[in-house]
């Protein structure tokens, strides 16, 4: 890797040498339902209070509860997915988190803006902008606070990893070596890659199959089955995606890099997924859904090639 791309991890604290323990299941379960929960309602109170305030708003279609809910309740699980996952990446996980929501909060408002322009109510697009806020601040504090990591969550320096090696002995569980063994797989990361270009098939039937002036709703009329094999590959993609992030610690660094690039286009691709089930902001969905489908195959397959090269230094 470039010195360039090694200063940029450093700055966003990703340095795989993260000192914490696993967070416990039980921990980020608790935390997932109390993130839902208090997601929604937040959500229900700021909608109650934006049409309090601005009567016009009512009857905005954004404002109805499966409108909103479902949205929040997909955005919230990715959250609780990611935070794991973070904890592992870094040594100081809360600090990339924290700037990870804000990022992730930023991306979400373009939507608003894009209804915006489109000629929606203003104040009704305020309070969706308040909304994204809310869920993203409940559920930033109750992943951090109740799975919270171990020690060095608040950004203490690691040791170094051959140190910690040392420290923490030899051994490894059986199912931790199976992973080792797996991100050294080429075929492996192909086939994570193919998965990936079988999806964009699949995306690219549906839109051949499926009218594009549909409705908004999850599921058309016309080439059900056709969307549910599509969707049903999404969140094999999504496992897959998760579970090589996981198993790439034991890889190395270029391969550790091409696994986050991976999932970050398989997130891209299912964020443009939830976004195409409104008919106003389909065609936004779909262009990332392209973008996500490009950027993930970059990455398994950069982690492919680099897993049959030499380790350098």
């Amino acid at each position: 890797m470039t010195t360039r791309t090694n200063k940029l991890l450093a700055l966003a604290h990703v340095d795989f040498d993260a000192p914490h323990a696993s967070l416990p299941s039980v921990l980020v379960a608790v935390a997932a339902v109390v993130a839902v929960g208090g997601s929604l309602a937040a959500d229900a109170a700021l909608v109650a209070v934006g049409t309090a305030l601005f009567p016009t708003t009512k009857g905005f279609p954004h404002f109805r509860f499966d409108d909103y809910a479902t949205l929040t309740v997909v955005g919230v699980v990715v959250a609780c997915a990611a935070w794991p996952v973070t904890t592992r990446i870094s040594s100081a996980p809360r600090w990339l988190f924290l700037r990870l929501a804000v990022l992730v909060t930023l991306v979400l408002w373009v939507p608003d803006v894009w209804i915006l322009w489109r000629g929606e109510p203003p104040r009704a697009v305020l309070v969706l902008v308040v909304m994204h806020l809310a869920v993203a601040a409940v559920t930033y504090n109750a992943l951090v606070r109740i799975a919270a990591a171990g020690a060095g969550a608040r950004g203490e320096v690691s040791r170094t990893a051959p140190d910690r090696r040392m420290a923490e002995g030899t051994g490894a569980p059986r199912w931790w070596t199976g992973g080792a063994a797996l991100a050294h797989s080429r075929g492996a990361w192909f086939a994570l890659g193919g998965l990936v270009a079988v999806e964009s098939v699949l995306g690219i039937a549906c839109l051949v199959v499926v009218p594009a002036g549909r409705p908004t709703g999850w599921l058309p009329k016309q080439g059900a089955a056709l969307y549910v094999v599509h969707g049903v590959a999404g969140a094999l993609l999504g496992v897959g995606a998760v579970v090589a992030l996981a198993v790439a610690r034991r890889a190395k660094r270029a391969v550790r890099i091409s696994a986050v690039i991976g999932i970050v286009g398989v997130v891209l691709g299912a964020g443009g997924g939830v976004l195409a089930v409104d008919h106003a902001l389909r065609l936004l969905g779909i262009g990332l859904m392209f973008v996500g489908a490009m950027v993930a195959l970059t990455g398994y397959l950069i982690a492919a090639i680099e897993t049959g090269l030499p380790e350098v230094g």
